[in-house]
């Protein structure tokens, strides 16, 4: 007696897990690719004027043109270095974003390239947000104490509760660690995932059933 014949693998749209990690991987590297962008062209801009004046941070003018000033004096020596880095990470967070999308609407194109772009564009991705926030660690721990000592003069800050300002000149560069290790180290996860075998198989049965279609 013949054995049945085992089922034939499924060949048809992406599994729903795929197509979640690359939606997750559209939206990250829209914004991710958006504000380096923008702070990339907020750095060409940085000796105007302008931009200590419209800094609005405790709401008094002075003590904001102290910390605009104090940030900007931070930046200073980082900016054509954090110029570079922020402007590769738009691009590859722009590969990332057309790739994803392309995962997600194939149009007919074959999948494994777009694949293989994803791959490299996050592990990139991570790689250059891993730098970003690194510089932005360095500007946080120069401007923190600047912030806690300018809200100390303010009425609302005075007595028990400026003690607690003290927390300012740590809290920031640790926020900005932390949202660091959330951007890159998903960004690294996806890559790795991307990379996978599990994934390299659904895209080429994907490959495979539009091949069919046309």
């Amino acid at each position: 007696m013949t054995p049945p014949a085992a089922p034939a693998p499924h060949k048809g749209p992406l599994p729903r897990g795929l197509r979640f990690a690359a939606f997750v991987c559209l939206v990250l590297s829209a914004f991710t690719g958006f504000f380096a962008l923008s702070e990339c062209l907020g750095l060409s801009q940085l000796e105007d004027p302008r931009n200590a004046a419209n800094f609005s941070l405790v709401g008094d003018p002075v003590l904001d043109t102290r910390i605009a000033k104090a940030q900007i004096s931070a930046l200073e020596p980082l900016r054509e270095s954090r110029a570079l880095f922020l402007g590769a990470l738009s691009v590859v967070c722009s590969l990332a974003f057309v790739s994803a999308g392309r995962l997600l609407r194939p149009d007919g194109l074959p999948l494994e390239r777009m694949r293989r772009m994803l791959a490299g564009s996050t592990i990139a991705a991570a790689l250059l947000r891993t730098i970003d926030g690194a510089q932005n660690a360095v500007v946080a721990r120069r401007t923190g104490p600047v912030i806690a000592e300018a809200l100390k003069t303010l009425p609302e800050f005075q007595g028990p509760t400026a003690a607690s300002l003290e927390l300012v000149a740590w809290l920031l560069p640790a926020t900005t660690i932390a949202l660091t290790a959330l951007i890159a180290g998903s960004f690294a996860v996806l890559g790795q995932y991307f990379q996978s075998e599990r994934v390299r198989q659904a895209i080429s049965l994907s490959d495979g059933h539009l091949a069919n279609e046309e």
